[in-house]
């Protein structure tokens, strides 16, 4: 059985599922606000556990959620399509934005929090302008609807993930498509950006987290299996050295972008898992679902007892030639700006990578044999969209990955699927000569600088889909039978 972390507060109050939580700083305050099928948004106190607010004004059961930067403007969005902006201290309704026609999945600011991005059932990518309320692009371009939606850092980009299993990158001044849609294997439920804006990494029903080089499209390595039922939700750390995913299959799990490999321990659940959240310091995670719970985690000390005593040589300087080569910063100091050089994966296709060096244990050892993607034969067949983008790098760069404990850091067996009466499922992910998204040495002490480096220098309409539709679908007849006679609803 896998090793799991324990939760250190239990926040009780909704009475259904929660679908959404995020952090917020009110000055020296952490608060946690929730969105959840009980038509509510709630206020957490992150120090006491403490329901501090409710918001009622909702008819329908609330998915959405974005929360300005100063923790005063909160948006919530709905099953019937509406989207209401809130005052955070009043509790009164700033805006009600009603141009969707279904469910709102998803919401987010710009990062100059003037504009707001809304991803539907109904198939549509709204942005509105967070001021007045004005409706400033309508984007239909999708196939199908449209699951999550997320602003670049530096603000340039908008991404889009949906039901015809792309993602697509609009520019968010005029809302034109950027590049060819990017393929993937399944549904795309969630999206997150780097925090240098040049790399997308996307979440998908099958399971698997896909990572992207957002100028030109182009695929980084093979996906990472990170679990073995549809993925909820998406997010990375502040400082972009961890993401954390969210899935039905009980679990949230950690993930080092600089390896792709488990981080910490499992955050176990009884139920679904819809959301997951890292706080302004990325020391906390708060994940909520189908227990009617949010629950609080502390990874602080469980990063730095499991990182001290998993470094090794493969750690330290993963396949350094080709992380150099794939992930090397833009040499402009400003870390969110676009570099006036060509970027690594801006090179032309064929250019030849420089060989591994054999002086650590990766480099010598012989990568397991990766999966082949599950089938999946009873998925609804949904037709290619624009064309495929260009995989600059081969296949035969995935390895299991190790299951990191806090006594060793043995590697786990490759992923198998498991039989109906197993728990939880083994889970694989890319090996550390997988290119990846930062350097390795550089992102570690720069997030663990009480270490010191003398300890290590040794060396990813209709409920049609059977996967997050049917869960929908399932959950909204749950509901309903218990409805009763006299046809109340949550």
């Amino acid at each position: 059985m896998e090793p799991s972390l324990s939760p250190i507060r239990s926040l009780r109050g909704h009475a259904d599922w929660v679908f959404k939580a995020v952090f917020s700083k009110d000055g020296n305050n952490l608060k946690i606000i929730s969105t959840s099928f009980d038509k509510t948004v709630r206020i957490w106190d992150v120090d006491t556990g403490e329901q501090e607010n409710s918001f009622e004004g909702h008819d329908s059961r609330l998915c959405g959620l974005a929360v300005s930067m100063d923790g005063r403007r909160i948006v919530s969005g709905a099953k019937d399509g509406k989207i209401i902006i809130w005052d955070a201290d009043t509790k009164e309704i700033i805006k009600c934005l009603s141009h969707h026609t279904d469910w709102v999945y998803c919401i987010q600011f710009s990062p100059d929090e003037k504009r707001l991005a809304s991803a539907s059932e109904d198939g549509t990518l709204k942005i509105w302008d967070a001021d007045t309320g004005e409706l400033v692009f309508d984007i239909d371009d999708h196939q199908g609807r449209v699951w999550t939606v997320a602003y670049s850092p530096n603000g340039s980009k908008i991404a889009s993930g949906s039901k015809d299993r792309t993602v697509r990158i609009w520019n968010a001044k005029t809302g034109k498509q950027q590049t060819q849609p990017l393929i993937h294997d399944s549904i795309v439920g969630s999206i997150v950006w780097s925090p240098d804006s040049r790399r997308l990494i996307s979440a998908c029903n099958d399971g698997q987290i896909y990572f992207w080089s957002a100028p030109t499209g182009a695929q980084l390595g093979s996906p990472l299996r990170a679990h073995s039922k549809v993925i909820m939700s998406l997010v990375i750390s502040p400082d972009g050295d961890l993401i954390a995913s969210a899935s039905t299959d009980h679990t949230a799990r950690l993930w080092s972008t600089s390896t792709r490999k488990p981080f910490g321990r499992v955050l176990q659940h009884a139920d679904e898992v819809n959301t997951v959240a890292f706080s302004p310091d990325g020391q906390l995670v708060a994940t909520g679902g189908d227990e009617n719970i949010v629950y609080l985690w502390d990874i602080s000390q469980e990063s730095m007892t499991i990182m001290t005593n998993a470094v090794s040589p493969s750690f330290i300087s993963p396949a350094s030639h080709v992380i150099s080569y794939i992930d090397q910063q833009p040499e402009s100091s400003d870390f969110l700006s676009a570099s006036s050089t060509p970027a690594p994966d801006e090179l032309l296709h064929g250019t030849e990578f420089p060989s591994e060096t054999a002086d650590s244990r990766d480099a010598v050892t012989s990568p397991s044999p990766s999966l082949p993607p599950r089938g999946h034969p009873s998925h609804e067949t949904i037709s290619p969209v624009g064309i495929s983008p260009p995989v600059e790098l081969m296949e035969g760069f995935q390895v299991p990955p190790e299951t990191i404990s806090s006594r060793d850091a043995a590697p786990s067996p490759s992923l198998s699927i498991p039989s109906q009466g197993s728990s939880r499922p083994h889970i694989a992910a890319a090996s550390a000569s997988t290119p990846t998204l930062f350097s390795s040495s550089r992102s570690f002490w720069k997030r663990f600088p009480m270490l010191k480096r003398s300890t290590a220098s040794g060396d990813s309409k209709r409920w049609k889909f059977p996967r997050i539709g049917s869960i929908m679908r399932r959950k909204h007849r749950n509901v309903e039978s218990q409805a009763g006679p006299n046809g109340a609803q949550h």
